[in-house]
């Protein structure tokens, strides 16, 4: 008697053997390439980082929007509370401030991990200042975590939590945190 194979059954097979041979291929990655592409992503990244910066300082929308991801895949936390459960929540929110106010936020510490050839988390300490003509409103620092995914080429924040220290306190300690090379 001869047997059949399901069309389920050989889209597992090939399944399994493409999981097989993507595996593979990982377990063969020298580490010299791990760390060509670990710096390669951190230097991506950071490329990210200064354009989200730029973008809000200059409260350019459509600027803002190209560095966050698009639709229910986005959140952005603070202390604790989803504040921004799309990027139209943060263009909105940022809007609904005065147009003569400036922004300036300065990265004044940075960790980037590379979680995959597509995706990276950071740790930043961040230092912003608001201010309307020559007068300071308002100083303080904050701890974020982000994730990055790589989409279609770009990187893109993907998810955010802040955590804020109060107004007119000092900004975090000075200095750079060490990324980490993405384990093998």
């Amino acid at each position: 008697m001869r047997k059949t194979t399901s069309i389920s059954g050989c889209a597992a097979l090939l399944a399994i053997t493409a999981l097989c041979a993507i595996g593979a291929d990982c377990n063969q990655r020298s580490p010299e390439k791990a760390s060509l592409d670990s710096t390669r992503i951190e230097g991506e990244v950071r490329a990210l980082l200064d354009r989200w910066i730029r973008a809000f300082e200059s409260r350019d929308e459509a600027a803002i929007r190209s560095v966050l991801v698009e639709g229910d895949r986005f959140v952005w936390l603070e202390d604790g509370e989803a504040r921004y459960p799309s990027a139209d929540a943060v263009v909105a929110a940022l809007r609904s401030f005065p147009p003569g106010l400036q922004f300036s936020h300065k990265l004044t510490a940075v960790r980037i991990v590379p979680l995959s050839a597509d995706a990276a988390w950071a740790q930043l300490a961040t230092a912003t200042e608001i201010r309307q003509g020559e007068q300071s409103l308002s100083q303080f620092s904050s701890v974020v975590l982000m994730l990055m995914e790589r989409i279609d080429g770009a990187w893109r924040i993907a998810a955010g939590h802040t955590s804020s220290g109060g107004g007119q306190r000092p900004g975090p300690p000075q200095g750079e945190l060490q990324s980490v090379p993405r384990p093998r």
